[in-house]
This record gives structure tokens, C-alpha cells and sequence, in this order.
């Protein structure tokens, strides 16, 4: 438990509710614009960066609660949003995030993970349709003889690569301009302080 509470410092605390704004705000703005990407993860990659797995977990989780108190849809894709804090943390942990071969790489494992846990539920529980940009994707593919299980995940992961990068090189680019001062403050901070 103490590996948990290290990650939750008064500076990682202060970050949690922008990077809600953050994804809440990306999440809005791309299903307005029935864009065939999500955007919505950008505060929980940020903040796992910075902070760790634990703390990008509860970002996640608590950007998916509030969206559901207007639309319950979102709750389920809680898991999802736990599943990229996890592992965008373990990578950067592992310093994935220092060269830009890296990002990519890392998109590509946070965007299979999204992959696998959110496909599942969009297909079970809301049977392909979610009124999200990648539902003309699933069916496009349908339309083409796959079922709906192939259709989701392939349409899933084609949006999820091109998603989890963006955000990423967002998250980076944000963190590129923060201060030495307001980095070290940060669990995980102090990585990025000599390569800037």
C-alpha cells in the first residue's frame, strides 16, 4: 500500500481535477464533432506520467463518473479509463516516454489495452452502437461480411491507435513546457527535468 500512497502527493492530488476538466472538456468536444477518435483519455495520460499508475487509475475513473451523471453510458467505459492510467503509469515507470520511439510504442500498448477492455463492452452491452465517430467504422465493416465481434475490435483498435498517440503527444507536449520547479514536485516528474 505505501507504493500506492507515494504516488498520491499533494501535487498529483491538485493535478486529478484538471485533468478531469481536461478529459471531461476533449471527451465533449470530439462527440460533438462525431469524430472517429475520443480525445477523453488526455488527463489520465498526463496525469500517470507525472504521478504514476494509481493516480492515473483515479483520474480515469472519476473523469468516466462524473460524465455518467449525464449520460450513463459512460460508467461502464470506467474500466477502460482505470486499464490506460494503469498502464500509461507502468510505462512510465519504465521510461517509455523520454524519445519519441517510445510514445509510439507506447501508444501502441496503451491503444491495445483500450482495445481489449472497451470492445467487449461496446459490443455487449450497447451491440456495436455508441453513438461515437467509430461506430461508422464497425459499420463499414459489417457492411463488408464481419461480424459484429471482429467489426468492433478491429474498429476499436483503428481508432484507439490513432486516439492514444494524439493524446499522447499532447500530454507530452504539455509537459514539455512545465517548469523544472513544477516538475520535481511530481512522483514521476523528475524524469523529464534533464531531457528538457
Amino acid at each position: 500500500m505505501n507504493f500506492i500512497k507515494r504516488d498520491f502527493t499533494l501535487m498529483s492530488m491538485m493535478l486529478i481535477p484538471v485533468a478531469i476538466a481536461i478529459n471531461i472538456v476533449a471527451g465533449q468536444l470530439t462527440a460533438i464533432l462525431k469524430l472517429p477518435i475520443f480525445l477523453d483519455a488526455i488527463g489520465t495520460i498526463l496525469v500517470s506520467i507525472l504521478a504514476g499508475p494509481w493516480v492515473g487509475a483515479a483520474t480515469g475513473f472519476l473523469s468516466n463518473a462524473i460524465n455518467s451523471i449525464f449520460d450513463p453510458g459512460f460508467f461502464p467505459f470506467s474500466l477502460v479509463s482505470i486499464a490506460i492510467g494503469i498502464v500509461t503509469g507502468i510505462l512510465a515507470r519504465k521510461n517509455m516516454f523520454s524519445k519519441f520511439w517510445k510514445l509510439l510504442i507506447s501508444g501502441f500498448l496503451i491503444a491495445l489495452t483500450s482495445t481489449i477492455v472497451a470492445a467487449p463492452i461496446v459490443a455487449f452491452l450497447f451491440g456495436g452502437v455508441t453513438g461515437s465517430g467509430n461506430t461508422l467504422i464497425t459499420g463499414a465493416l459489417m457492411a463488408t461480411g464481419q461480424n459484429l465481434i471482429q467489426s468492433v475490435f478491429a474498429s476499436q483498435f483503428i481508432s484507439d491507435i490513432a486516439d492514444k498517440i494524439i493524446s499522447i503527444l499532447i500530454s507530452f507536449t504539455i509537459i514539455k513546457s512545465m517548469s523544472d520547479k513544477y516538475l520535481i514536485k511530481f512522483p514521476l516528474g523528475d524524469r523529464f527535468i534533464s531531457k528538457k
